[in-house]
This record gives C-alpha cells, sequence and structure tokens, in this order.
C-alpha cells in the first residue's frame, strides 16, 4: 500500500495530494484538508466511473468504445492505486437524455480539477493518458 500525504502547495494555493510529506504547516490544518481532499478525489473518480459507464452506452463506433475500455481500465487502477479498493458498481440511468458532447466536457473538467489535486507523478500521467482519450472522442465528434 502506498503513503499519501497532504501537503499545501504555494504556488496554486491549495492543498493537493502527494507522495512527499512537508512539515510547513499546522497538523490540523493538515488533517483537515487530508478529511475534504480524499473524499471529494474518491467522489470525483466514482463520479467519473458512473460517467463513462454512461458515455459507452450512448456511443455506438467500435473505435471509440475500445477507447472508452482503455481510459475505464486506466481510472479502475488509478481508483484502485489510490484507495486499494475497486470502484462502486452503481446502476445508471440508460434513459438519460444528455449530450456526448457536454458529458464528455463534463468528464474532462473532472480530470483538470483531479490532476490539480493530485501531485504525484504516475497517477498524473494516468489522469492525462485519460484526459487525452476522452479529448480524441470529444474531436472526434465535432
Amino acid at each position: 500500500m502506498h503513503k499519501f500525504f497532504c501537503i499545501y502547495n504555494y504556488l496554486t494555493e491549495k492543498y493537493e495530494l502527494s507522495s512527499s510529506r512537508s512539515y510547513t504547516i499546522n497538523a490540523k490544518a493538515r488533517i483537515l484538508a487530508e478529511n475534504t481532499l480524499l473524499p471529494n478525489i474518491q467522489k470525483l473518480l466514482q463520479e467519473l466511473y458512473c460517467d463513462l459507464v454512461l458515455l459507452k452506452e450512448k456511443i455506438e463506433e467500435n473505435k471509440l468504445l475500445e477507447k472508452l475500455d482503455e481510459s475505464e481500465l486506466m481510472l479502475s487502477n488509478l481508483y484502485y492505486s489510490l484507495f486499494a479498493s475497486p470502484l462502486e458498481l452503481v446502476e445508471v440511468d440508460f434513459n438519460n437524455t444528455i449530450i456526448v458532447k457536454e458529458l464528455l466536457a463534463k468528464m474532462i473538467k473532472s480530470l483538470n480539477e483531479l490532476d490539480s489535486q493530485i501531485n504525484i507523478p504516475q497517477y498524473n500521467r494516468l489522469i492525462m493518458l485519460i484526459k487525452n482519450d476522452l479529448q480524441d472522442i470529444y474531436n472526434f465528434l465535432n
């Protein structure tokens, strides 16, 4: 199991997850940030997974579905690496009339938020790969 630390990034003026420890801030503030940062990351990853499942139901082209399958695998690996548990399988409303492009834009925005909250290179790389796949699909649909 990996150890993660919550650090305060003075450049972005935000707390983020890191693999290195920082002792420059008050311990109580760091614990409070950890208690909000980790559940937020977990929630974002779970929402991304739900959106990805919905997206796979909306898209019919095989080439795009292969990219979505790869993204789903990377997302589940990222979640498991961070939380040592699998993503929760949830019921998705397939009758939802959401537009595919809007869903992709929402997912890319969530991935950008995750990228800013996690400061661990191997995880940021996975996030960027997923984001690139979704951006390719978005560009293909234009």
